[in-house]
């Protein structure tokens, strides 16, 4: 590289940094911070040695293959130009996430990168457990329109409770994880509080039941990837009676629980519950995707082909936006190859999980199963900060090793790349 390119490639991976600092607190901020990313990395050029670095990679086939049938949807939609635009801008962030990758060949930057998310995630947590008795200026109305205080009630700061509650779910499994790598017993207490006040944050700060199941599900795949032999039936036993204490504790987590019960038996009624509007949507999918079950009815159709078949038209505003479960919505837009291009995708990253050594093993699994957990409840890739989250989040911890050497996670870089 000559002067010039490297140090628009040194701009590219700051600039890469404060994307991973901003996306989970400021969107806005990191959608113009990711511009910046790929202007430097187009200036920087070397593309033939970028492609040469990241080709095998195993998160790069699955990604193009995904984002491949999405274009190729777009030639045979039936939906509006409008929708067709948007779903292929917010799936774009599977190229963007590719290109991050290309960046990202070097540990100190994969480190600094992931301590740039620990430090927003402090952030909010900070801000969650100060909203108790302060209303920060900070929540916005959209994210926390009551701002209540007091213990026992929501405190969401950022976006929504769904996507607060994910990022802090893997937040908490990253602090697990920091906690087992650590060296000394100090650092492992540190990360070990920081792990409960995530934890408990989602059962008692928050009224999301899908922050439950996801946050369920990220630490039983912790305890059985981290946990070595018989001690892992006895911490998962823990895990269970942790869990059902934070249950019976919580007067949060009590009362959503009651709902969706009295929700899944009116489910029929009242669609417009949080339960009987998922239920209605993923049988309104079910019934287009037995009717185009292979090719699909293209990228951006869902708006038009839900309201279709939607019973009051009234309905459409609040039931065609998304159908709250990934794999139906890529079988429903880009047919059968869309789903299986999807969970090629999961796959990839389960392997590359498994194949990894400790302790990142245990950190990209907790992720991977974040994913898994969210695309059955919510649309995630479609979802405008989990989008950010997962895809960007995923091509960091699929770049290589980043937690080896977990002390020298906020370490700065000693090379210009």
């Amino acid at each position: 590289m000559t002067r010039l390119q490297e140090r628009f490639d040194i701009a590219a991976k700051w600039a890469l940094v404060g994307v991973f600092l901003s996306f989970p607190v400021a969107l806005g901020l990191a959608n113009t911070l990711s511009a910046v990313v790929v202007l430097c990395w187009l200036a920087a050029g070397h593309y033939r040695q970028r492609w040469q670095a990241i080709r095998r990679n195993p998160m790069v086939l699955p990604a193009l293959l995904l984002f491949g049938l999405i274009l190729l949807g777009t030639l045979y939609s039936t939906g509006d130009m409008a929708h067709i635009r948007l779903h292929t801008l917010k799936y774009s962030k599977l190229l963007i996430a590719l290109v991050f990758l290309s960046l990202l060949d070097q540990a100190c930057w994969r480190r600094n990168c992931l301590g740039a998310f620990a430090a927003a995630m402090l952030f909010i947590l900070a801000s969650v457990y100060a909203s108790i008795w302060f209303r920060l200026p900070w929540v916005s109305s959209r994210a926390n329109p009551a701002q209540a205080l007091g213990w026992g009630v929501d405190h969401t700061v950022v976006g929504d409770y769904i996507t607060q509650n994910v990022m802090m779910s893997f937040f908490a499994v990253l602090c697990l994880t920091l906690c087992i790598a650590a060296q000394k017993n100090r650092w492992r207490g540190l990360w070990l509080a920081l792990a409960g006040l995530a934890v408990l944050s989602i059962t008692n700060l928050s009224q999301g039941r899908t922050g439950y199941f996801v946050l369920a599900a990220c630490l039983l795949t912790f305890v059985l990837s981290a946990i070595p032999g018989r001690r892992r039936y006895a911490t998962l036993l823990l895990l269970v009676a942790v869990l059902a204490a934070g249950l019976l504790s919580s007067r949060t987590m009590e009362a959503r629980f009651q709902t969706a019960w009295v929700e899944i038996k009116n489910h029929n009624t009242d669609i417009h519950s949080s339960v009987g509007h998922r239920l209605y949507n993923y049988k309104t999918v079910l019934e287009l995707i037995r009717e185009r079950p292979v090719q699909g009815w293209g990228t951006g159709s869902y708006d038009r082909e839900s309201c279709r078949i939607i019973v009051n038209p009234a309905d459409c505003v609040e039931f065609g936006w998304h159908p709250h479960n990934q794999y139906l919505f890529f079988w429903l837009e880009n047919g059968l190859p869309g789903l299986l291009a999807y969970l090629f995708l999961i796959f990839c990253l389960v392997s590359y999980g498994r194949a990894a050594a400790a302790p990142d093993r245990f950190l990209i699994l907790g992720f991977a199963c974040a994913l898994i957990a969210d695309s059955l409840t919510n649309s995630p890739l479609f979802s405008a900060r989990e989008n950010h989250f997962f895809l960007f989040m995923m091509a960091l911890l699929m770049a290589g090793p980043v937690l080896q050497g977990a002390g020298k996670l906020s370490a700065p870089p000693r090379q210009s790349g």
